[in-house]
């Protein structure tokens, strides 16, 4: 596994426990920080999954120059 895919693994596995513990009953201050540790692994995912987008997108582009390239003739 690459360190990026890692990374976002990680950070969705430690998003993932944190909704669990805020759909539980926390004090106002551990859900607050709960809360705003969310945001920040959810902007890592988001990053991540719009650099694999852009990956994806050069790919699809380097794909359709090849298929353009062949005649069915």
């Amino acid at each position: 596994m690459d360190k990026e895919m890692k990374k976002f693994e990680e950070a969705l596995a430690e998003l993932e426990s944190l909704v669990k513990k805020l759909e539980g009953d926390l004090p106002i201050d551990e859900a607050t920080k709960a809360f705003e540790r969310g945001i920040k692994l959810s902007k890592t995912c988001m990053d991540e999954l719009k650099a694999e987008k852009g990956k994806i997108a050069l790919l699809v582009d380097d794909l359709n120059k090849l298929t353009e390239e062949i005649t069915i003739e």
